[in-house]
């Protein structure tokens, strides 16, 4: 009898662990869900976007655009696709940093976007139901943005706001968002990423004539892979406080390079100037001048990746972070006179050498043999 009671006891504490066990997995897999009560006739669901900026510096002021659709009907948890109402606004969200530059950092920058489900329901923010909806992000009209590709999913349950008393007049709306694919809950966050390339040009002097102290002139030029989208300035960093970078025909020096402009640089033997914060689809022109009096160079190029050379000018497209290394090479013959390691002129000046000693013996003789006249 006491055995009996004993495993009773065991299997009643193993019923009741399992079922807490079991209460506490489903309630940690269930997705959030928000009520929101209308709030003067509004009722406002908010949403965040994060920018994650991984080098360079983002645009201030970046705009982003996210539309929302009817989402699929699920009748086995009686949820239908939602409408979106005549005359609403997809929301957006302006992105300015309070420092007033997004540089690259680890942690997030983060802007909050709402809109107003009585607005996005129309005639259906008083009917009693489940309405599915998608909310996807726009393709951002902005170089260097990583698109968050990933669809939020949201249903919208309209509820008696007094379920104990209705009064068919007063209304709650939950809302309950999952990320793509997911069952899980999601906080609603968008994420994006802002990364940008380098293009590095650089200077190498070669040759027995090759005068690293000498300045070489280079014309670059970067322009914009698409023309509707909007394109923050070049950024450079120069190795040598004497580079300098100005506008063709200007004097005046520059903090960073607009697209489409010529830019003139000069440049010594080891120097170079790293360009940043360029997107991938920028396109670029660099030509040294070749123009100057007295001009002895030839012109090569040591890239990578590798671009080709033609003329002293090359062209490329920064897809990944480069290098391009100008390489001037002045080779010459030195003026020796005779040139004394070639063997023949030196058996004949041999032969030269001999001869002149042999005359210079031979008159010594002559003019010892010579008697002497009186005078």
């Amino acid at each position: 009898m006491k055995l009996k009671k004993f495993f009773a006891g065991v299997l009643a504490a193993a019923m009741m662990l399992t079922v807490g066990a079991t209460s506490a997995f489903a309630a940690g897999t269930q997705p959030t869900t928000t009520k929101i009560t209308p709030n003067e006739g509004k009722a406002m669901v908010t949403l965040t976007k994060q920018l994650t900026v991984k080098n360079g510096v983002a645009p201030s002021g970046m705009e982003f655009e996210f539309k929302i659709e009817p989402g699929t009907a699920n009748a086995a948890e009686h949820v239908v696709a939602g409408e979106v109402a005549s005359g609403f606004q997809n929301p957006t969200v302006t992105m300015t940093p309070e420092s007033g530059t997004y540089t690259a950092t680890t942690t997030p920058y983060k802007a909050e976007f709402s809109f107003d489900l009585i607005k996005l329901l129309g005639g259906n923010a008083t009917k009693l139901g489940k309405y599915a909806y998608t909310i996807t992000e726009v393709e951002p009209n902005l170089p260097g943005i990583t698109k968050d590709n990933e669809i939020l999913n949201m249903v919208v349950s309209v509820v008696n706001a007094d379920k104990d008393d209705p009064d068919g007049s007063n209304y709650a709306y939950y809302v309950a968002l999952r990320k793509g694919n997911a069952t899980e809950k999601a906080e609603g966050k968008f994420n994006n990423d802002y990364e940008t390339n380098s293009l590095t040009l650089a200077k190498k002097v070669k040759g027995n004539f090759g005068d690293l102290s000498e300045t070489f002139t280079f014309y670059v030029t970067f322009y914009k892979g698409d023309a509707t989208k909007t394109y923050t300035d070049i950024l450079f960093d120069k190795s040598n406080a004497e580079i300098s970078i100005t506008k063709q025909n200007s004097t005046d020096a520059v903090k960073s390079l607009s697209y489409g402009e010529i830019y003139e640089i000069t440049l010594k033997h080891g120097q170079n100037v790293q360009f940043t914060n360029i997107p991938s689809d920028v396109t670029y022109t660099i030509a040294e001048d070749t123009t100057k009096a007295d001009w002895q160079y030839t012109v090569s190029l040591d890239s990578n990746p590798t671009v080709a050379l033609s003329n002293a000018t090359t062209e490329g497209t920064v897809s990944e972070t480069a290098t391009v290394t100008f390489v001037n090479n002045h080779q010459g013959t030195p003026d020796m006179g005779v040139v004394l390691d070639n063997a023949p002129y030196i058996a004949m000046l041999a032969i030269v050498a001999i001869g002149g000693v042999a005359l210079m013996l031979n008159l010594s003789l002559i003019h010892i043999s010579e008697p002497t006249r009186p005078y």
